[in-house]
């Protein structure tokens, strides 16, 4: 029997098989420190990421794999929850009704940012603004509209002149009543915003209203699961798919041409390798209980692959140059 025929004996015992099983051993044996190159892998991997960063048929492929999924979403019938598998629903239903209190502060930090703080306050001083108007037109607001009611009164008794001047004066208190309304509004907000974000913070993060927030998690995840295919995909097309992906690979490329990027790599690994020490893969399978889980399946997807290769006419080819050289 020849080389040839030998590697390409189909037993579970035979060479190929026994050769696919010392590659597994040894890569189950070396201590991480061997197997982990901390001068190639990084600059291997930096390599390969900036010729991705800077390729157009690469960010032609990330746009076209959102558009497929917008294309799949626009096709989809029902709702999101039809198509979402009942154990991964229970899971998410039972996460979002944990009892969960956020620090206060950590929501305090989150909250108070420049661009939060001008909506709540375009908020707050619509509210009041729209409040204090309707007070004033029911003569609930300042003696200024009680006069401007008055003058408007005077107005409507007298013709001519006299009655056109009280017209003007009516239109010209009303238009200083509502500036007035408008800046106290705002010098109320100023005052009262802090308060405010340290009010949703405290209804966030209190302990005894952590059922509250669990029943509000929920039912936030159930409308999302109630979204149908089509509206998702409406939302995907407004948000620019195109426009995101190249979003994304400039993002990306900035992070990895920028000064560094090999390095903090080379960190990664060292933390890696450090903090295993001298340990080999398979003893930190087995401290976890997963050698026979990866390992088997590793070695039937390393046969498979070797029992093609060997049966091609490439390797044929190459093993007869091999051995007559």
């Amino acid at each position: 029997m020849s080389l040839l025929e030998r590697l390409q004996d189909p037993a579970e015992d035979g060479p190929l098989a026994g050769l696919v099983a010392l590659i597994v051993d040894d890569a189950l044996s070396r201590p991480m420190a061997d197997v982990v190159d901390l001068q190639r892998w990084p600059a291997l991997t930096a390599e390969v990421l900036i010729a991705w960063a800077g390729s157009d048929a690469a960010e032609e492929r990330l746009v076209r794999g959102v558009l497929d999924g917008v294309e799949y979403l626009e096709a989809l019938d029902g709702v999101v929850e039809d198509r979402v598998p009942s154990a991964v629903l229970e899971g998410l239903r039972t996460l979002a009704a944990r009892p969960y209190s956020p620090s206060r502060d950590l929501v305090l930090r989150l909250l108070d940012q420049p661009p939060v703080r001008t909506l709540l306050k375009e908020i707050l001083v619509d509210a009041v603004v729209g409040f204090a108007r309707k007070a004033r037109s029911a003569g609930e607001t300042s003696a200024v509209g009680g006069l401007a009611s008055g003058l408007g009164r005077f107005a409507k008794r007298r013709a001519g002149t006299l009655g056109a001047l009280a017209g003007d004066m009516v239109g010209a208190v009303g238009s200083e009543v509502e500036k007035q309304l408008e800046r106290r509004a705002e010098e109320f907000t100023d005052g009262a915003l802090t308060g405010v974000l340290g009010r949703i913070a405290d209804q966030i993060s209190d302990p005894a209203r952590a059922a509250e927030q669990a029943a509000l998690r929920t039912a936030l995840l159930n409308g999302a699961l109630r979204f149908t295919g089509p509206e998702l995909a409406r939302e995907l097309r407004g948000a620019d798919p195109r426009g995101l992906g190249r979003l994304a690979r400039d993002s990306i490329a900035g992070w990895i041409t920028g000064d560094g990027f090999e390095d903090q790599l080379r960190s990664w690994l060292t933390d890696l390798v450090t903090a295993e020490g001298t340990r080999t893969l398979g003893e930190t399978l087995d401290e976890l209980g997963l050698r026979d889980t990866l390992t088997l399946p590793a070695h039937e997807l390393l046969l498979v692959q070797a029992r093609h290769i060997v049966s091609t006419d490439a390797f044929t080819r190459w093993l007869s140059t091999l051995e007559q050289s």
